[in-house]
C-alpha cells in the first residue's frame, strides 16, 4: 500500500503516568489538529484521508486503513512512523525518525483498541473471553490414562548432554513426556520419579504432545536433511500405534486434533501437511507460509489450526478444510511456540522478537501484548542489547500462561499479560516449558538436558528411583 507523500508526521507527546488509556478526543485529535489537518481534514483530504473526525480516521483513505484497532503492526499510521515495514513510506518524509517514546504512545493507543473517548468501549477488545473463563471439562476422559511400569532403554552415548528438545504434560494426569536422543522419557509429576522410556528410533523428537483426552502421545522429529516422521503411542501401554508422514527433512512442529482423527506437521519444507490417522492418507496441505514451519497446534474443540513460521508468519485455519480463517500480524521475528487455552477462546503466541501475544480466537484481535517479556539485563561493562526472545509458551488449565526465554527465567503471566511470578535465572538456557494438569508445577527443559520444576515460589527438587 502507498501513502501520499504529503502525509504529515504526527508528533505525539509522551503521556504522564496518569494517562493510562489514551483516546482520540483527549489525546490524539489535538495532535492531529496541529500537525495533520492542513492536509488530512474535511476540507483537504489528500489521499482520501480525513483525520479531522474519528470516523474518518478509522475509515482510512485511498491507501487503505490507517488504523486497525487492536493491531498496531497492521495499521498504516503506525507502520509509517515506526519505519519498520518495507514498501511503506517512512514518515516524516525525508526527516528523522520520531523518538521511540512518541512512537510507543501511538502504538499504545492503537493496541488498546483506538478508543474514541475516555468512556468508549475499545474496538477489537474482548473482555468476556478473559473474565468469563472457568476451567473446562472439554475432552476430559472418564479415567485419565497413566502408563504402567516400564523398563528404561539402554543408554546412548553422545558427545555432549542432549538438550530437552521437546516437553509436554498430560492434560488430565500427573504425567510428563521429555524428549531425548532417540527416546521419550515418561515422568510422574506427582511422585517426581521416572516411569520409563519409549523408543523413537526415527531420530531426535523435536515435538511431543499428549492428545486432548490424554490417551495418546504424539512424538515427531527425525534426522535433519534426511528424514522426518510422526509416531503415535498408547499412553496406558506404551505401545506404538502408528507412524505418519514421510518427510525428507526433520519435523519441527506437529499436533493431533482433539478427536484424534487428524495429524498436522511441518518443518523446513515450509508446507503444513495434514494427515488422516485412520489410513495415513494426506487430507490437505497449507502452502501460504514462506519459511520453515516452527509451531502449530489444533484448538481444543478441533475447529481451528494455528500455524507459525520462522519469518513471523502466524495464521489460523479451519481445521477440517485448511481454509484460512485469519492472519495474525503482530510479531516481527520467528514464531517459536503457540498454545491454546483449554476453552479455545484464546491463543497465545511467543516469538524471538521477545513479544508474548494473547489473541482472541473469535476475531483475531490481540487482547494482550507483552513486549520484551524476557529481556535480559546487559552484562556489566557492556552496551550491546541482549537477546530477549521467548522460546516456549504454555497455557495452564487454570488459564495462566508460562514462558521461558533467553533471559534464562521461567515466568508466569495472567491471561491479560500481567506478570505473576518469575524464577531465579537458570545456569543453562531453558528452551521448553509445560505446566502440570493441576497447574501446581511449571516444568522447564534446558539446553543441557536438565528438567526444572517451579511452583511459582521456589524450585522443587526431582526425586530419583
Amino acid at each position: 500500500m502507498r501513502v501520499h507523500q504529503t502525509f504529515l508526521m504526527i508528533l505525539v507527546p509522551a503521556l504522564t503516568a496518569a494517562d493510562l488509556h489514551p483516546n482520540y478526543d483527549d489525546d490524539i485529535k489535538p495532535i492531529l489538529r496541529r500537525y495533520c489537518f492542513q492536509c488530512h481534514s474535511a476540507g483537504e483530504a489528500r489521499s482520501g484521508l480525513n483525520l479531522e473526525a474519528y470516523a474518518g480516521a478509522l475509515r482510512g483513505g485511498s491507501s487503505g486503513e490507517a488504523i486497525v484497532p487492536g493491531r498496531a503492526s497492521a495499521s498504516l499510521l503506525y507502520q509509517a512512523i515506526a519505519q519498520e515495514k518495507d514498501g511503506v513510506p517512512r514518515m516524516p518524509l525525508g526527516g528523522a525518525k520520531l523518538p521511540d517514546p512518541t512512537i510507543a504512545v501511538v502504538r499504545e493507543w492503537i493496541q488498546l483498541g483506538a478508543p474514541e473517548d475516555a468512556v468508549s468501549v475499545p474496538k477489537g477488545q474482548s473482555g468476556p473471553s478473559l473474565t468469563n473463563y472457568k476451567p473446562t471439562t472439554l475432552n476430559q476422559p472418564a479415567l485419565p490414562a497413566m502408563p504402567g511400569a516400564m523398563h528404561p532403554l539402554l543408554p546412548t552415548k553422545t558427545a555432549h548432554p542432549h538438550p530437552i528438545t521437546a516437553l509436554a504434560t498430560s492434560p488430565w494426569a500427573p504425567l510428563a513426556a521429555i524428549a531425548g536422543h532417540e527416546r521419550i522419557t515418561l515422568y510422574n509429576t506427582a511422585t517426581r520419579t521416572v516411569i520409563g522410556e519409549l523408543p523413537f528410533p526415527e531420530g531426535v523428537p523435536f515435538v511431543v504432545r499428549f492428545s486432548r483426552d490424554g490417551s495418546k502421545l504424539l512424538a515427531a522429529g527425525g534426522r535433519p536433511v534426511q528424514s522426518g516422521k510422526v509416531v503415535l503411542y498408547d499412553v496406558s501401554t506404551g505401545a506404538r500405534i502408528s507412524a505418519l508422514g514421510d518427510e525428507h527433512d526433520v519435523i519441527l512442529a506437529a499436533d493431533l486434533s482433539a478427536d484424534n482423527r487428524l495429524v498436522a506437521l511441518g518443518g523446513p519444507a515450509k508446507i503444513v501437511k495434514v494427515y488422516k490417522v485412520a489410513d495415513g492418507k494426506l487430507a490437505y496441505t497449507i502452502t501460504k507460509h514462506t519459511d520453515w514451519i516452527t509451531a502449530l497446534e489444533f484448538s481444543p474443540d478441533g475447529s481451528k489450526l494455528a500455524t507459525g513460521d520462522r519469518s513471523a508468519g502466524l495464521h489460523l485455519w479451519e481445521a477440517a478444510t485448511g481454509r484460512i480463517f485469519v492472519s495474525l500480524a503482530e510479531h516481527k521475528d520467528s514464531i517459536t511456540s503457540v498454545t491454546w487455552r483449554s476453552d479455545g477462546a484464546l491463543l497465545a503466541s511467543a516469538s524471538e522478537d521477545g513479544t508474548l501475544v494473547v489473541w482472541n480466537a473469535a476475531d483475531g484481535f490481540p487482547v494482550a501484548t507483552v513486549a520484551n517479556a524476557h529481556a535480559a539485563k546487559p552484562a556489566p561493562g557492556t552496551y550491546s542489547k541482549p537477546a530477549a526472545g521467548i522460546l516456549s509458551v504454555a497455557f495452564s488449565n487454570d488459564g495462566t500462561i508460562a514462558t521461558v526465554g533467553r533471559d534464562q527465567l521461567i515466568k508466569q503471566w495472567t491471561a491479560d499479560g500481567k506478570p505473576k511470578s518469575a524464577s531465579p535465572a537458570r545456569d543453562a538456557l531453558p528452551i521448553k516449558v509445560a505446566v502440570t494438569f493441576d497447574g501446581k508445577l511449571v516444568l522447564a527443559g534446558d539446553e543441557r538436558g536438565a528438567l526444572t520444576q517451579w511452583d511459582g515460589k521456589q524450585e522443587i527438587a526431582l526425586r530419583h528411583p
